[in-house]
């Protein structure tokens, strides 16, 4: 969790990406893209055109006006896109503080409805299939849910706590929780009504990593684990709206970490909701540090985590358990120093970047 920015079978997943190449494994594999808000058409015609070069074929990035060129460019180039679509757009309702802060309980769905509308027909109008759309960024902490208070309690919350009407703080983000529901109905019945995107997978909001529930998280500050917030949604009627599971890890850049204990960590909590013959994981983000700053870059140990924690997927793929793995990120924000994760380095893509996005 560094950042607050399949369908039940292999077949159906690669029906969903019948416009590309699917990898034999059916897991696609993709990169995350952020900086398009701050740049300009021509500087996303070339980053565009380094993605194309690099054989990158899915992306992910949040949808709006300030994104649209970017994922309709990218389409004619063969590169489809895991639109974010944030529930909150649209609402009138205040945000906690800074960031995205929005309480989704207060959200209306009409609200939604009327932002959501023209990004769609836009969409539509330019005959844009996206790869999926994930509903909503890590509702599960407080930087994109202000019914999550911070820092509150400090504690990682499990379902107990959400469905304890004593509990001090669980009944507030379970309420929270089901209106998020609410608006992923009304998601649904727009992309059903889509020329372009009616077959057009639904995701759960990408989910960070807490951990398991416990009496004090990494940072003091309220959140909810990953499979209980999944379970919970599921006990309030997710799986009528969503074709598959967002989830995030970030997980350790020590190349002597090895696959076993990478393995645990995903199956105690990332990818515990997603068990065989249930609705597949996500993976919309993951990342793996090399804080180096020079030109070339040693990438030798980030190559070496980025192998062991492919491993660490790879019986979750074959199990039907993982349908996507999409690095973060592609590269920082212009002018920025370097993001630490960035897999495109000194100009070209890095070694650890091509394993990242090769098949897995």
């Amino acid at each position: 969790m560094q950042r607050l920015l399949t369908f039940l079978t292999t077949g159906v997943l690669l029906s969903a990406f019948s416009w590309q190449t699917a990898p034999a494994s059916g897991v696609a594999t993709g990169v995350n893209i952020f900086d398009e808000g701050v740049t300009s058409q021509k500087e996303q015609d070339a980053e565009l055109q380094q993605l194309s070069d690099n054989g990158v074929t899915i992306i992910r990035t949040g949808l709006g006006k300030s994104s649209m060129y970017f994922i309709t460019e990218a389409y004619k180039r063969g590169i489809t896109t895991v639109a974010i679509v944030y529930p909150f757009y649209g609402s009138k309702a205040q945000a906690k503080g800074s960031w995205s802060r929005v309480p989704l309980s207060e959200v209306k769905p009409e609200e939604f409805q009327r932002w959501f509308k023209p990004m769609l027909d836009s969409l539509d109008a330019a005959g844009v299939h996206l790869a999926a759309v994930e509903f909503g960024n890590e509702i599960n902490t407080s930087g994109y849910n202000g019914d999550i208070p911070k820092p509150g309690s400090g504690r990682i919350l499990g379902i107990a706590d959400l469905n304890n009407a004593s509990d001090p703080e669980g009944p507030v983000i379970a309420t929270s929780l089901r209106n998020y529901l609410k608006l992923m109905g009304t998601l649904k019945e727009m992309l059903q009504a889509s020329q372009a995107n009616k077959a057009t997978p639904i995701l759960s909001a990408g989910l960070a990593d807490w951990g398991t529930p416990g009496p004090k998280s990494w940072n003091n500050a309220v959140g909810v684990s990953i499979p209980d917030t999944l379970e919970f949604l599921r006990q309030n009627g997710l799986d009528k709206l969503a074709d598959g599971y967002a989830v995030h890890v970030y997980p350790s850049g020590d190349p002597h970490v090895n696959v076993a204990a990478r393995q645990a960590q995903l199956s105690q909590n990332i990818l515990a909701t997603c068990k065989p013959g249930a609705k597949p994981c996500w993976v919309t983000e993951w990342g793996i540090g090399n804080p180096g700053h020079t030109c070339p870059n040693p990438d030798e140990n980030r190559v070496q985590a980025i192998k062991e924690q492919r491993a660490a997927f790879a019986p979750f793929a074959s199990q039907g358990r993982l349908a996507a793995l999409i690095y973060f990120p592609w590269t920082g924000f212009p002018g920025a120093p370097v993001d630490p994760n960035a897999i495109f380095r000194c100009g070209q893509l890095s070694n650890s970047g091509k394993l990242a996005l090769s098949p897995l």
